[in-house]
């Protein structure tokens, strides 16, 4: 924690005993927060400030101790001066719905084993491991040690991190062989390329600059066909939802889409191999 407001708001929470705050997710063009986010609970704070010359005053660890719907932001003028934190009023969210969902939950884990056994024959990078298949839970879970549904969700999101970044890896790998290749035959301005070797992307010579932004929107493209936002749409309605069984649902959708992906690609693998 390195920014003013922010630490303002630790010194805040640890004064008045709560020791909590809100987090939410944030449109990125139009800054709209979303309308419910997660309840952090702060367990532990280091001050760091001596280490690091005051650049960092605090780092913490934090667990998920709820969600709240927001209901009134109070400062909203600070969202724009960030001359403080945001303060709002908020109301917890919590499930309305008792009946038994024990076939939905077998079902859904059904579907997350078929995806794992899919992955694993089509060697797919990232991919599930056999070890996953003893964690996944899809019941409504009861705390720290049971997070239940949730607890799989974060699974799903972390191999979604994994599989963001191995794209990212590729592309990044692809885009230093065109430029290594075209390297070879031509000579960078002088002029352009700063003490540290590196050149702005729009400096390159217009024939290279347009490859690679061809790269990058190919590989853009293929994130976009993996909806692989960990906190993308999907989630956040997930988050919203005070229905265990509407989450059920919403993430079985989440399931079957990758499903079809795997399915579509194991076609075209055994039409190659024709």
């Amino acid at each position: 924690i390195f920014e003013p407001r922010y630490r303002q708001m630790y010194n805040d929470i640890l004064m008045n005993g709560a020791r909590r705050f809100c987090v939410t997710n944030v449109d990125g063009e139009t800054g709209q927060l979303a309308e419910v986010g997660v309840v952090f609970y702060l367990d532990d704070l280091k001050e760091v400030s001596g280490q690091t010359q005051d650049r960092v005053k605090y780092v913490g660890q934090h667990r998920v101790i709820g969600r709240v719907q927001l209901q009134q932001v109070l400062n909203p003028k600070a969202a724009k001066t960030r001359d403080t934190y945001l303060k709002a009023e908020v109301r917890d969210v919590v499930d309305v719905d008792e009946g038994d969902t024990s076939k939905q939950e077998e079902e859904l884990n059904d579907l997350f084993l078929e995806v794992v056994n899919t992955q694993q024959s089509l060697n797919e990078e990232p991919r599930f491991t056999d070890a996953v298949k003893g964690r996944l839970s899809f019941g409504k879970g009861s705390g720290e040690d049971d997070k239940g549904l949730w607890g799989t969700i974060l699974l799903w999101q972390q191999f979604l991190e994994q599989r963001t970044a191995v794209v990212g890896q590729r592309m990044q790998r692809e885009i230093q062989a065109k430029v290594t290749a075209f390297l070879k035959d031509n000579k960078l301005n002088e002029g352009l390329v700063n003490a540290r070797g590196e050149v702005r992307l729009e400096d390159l010579p217009p024939p290279l600059l347009q490859e690679i932004v061809a790269i990058q929107g190919r590989f853009k493209e293929e994130l976009d066909a993996f909806d692989t936002h960990p906190m993308g749409d999907s989630f956040q309605e997930m988050l919203q939802s005070d229905s265990h069984l509407e989450r059920l649902a919403l993430f079985k959708k989440t399931l079957e889409k990758e499903r079809k992906r795997l399915s579509a690609r194991a076609t075209l693998q055994s039409l190659f191999k024709k």
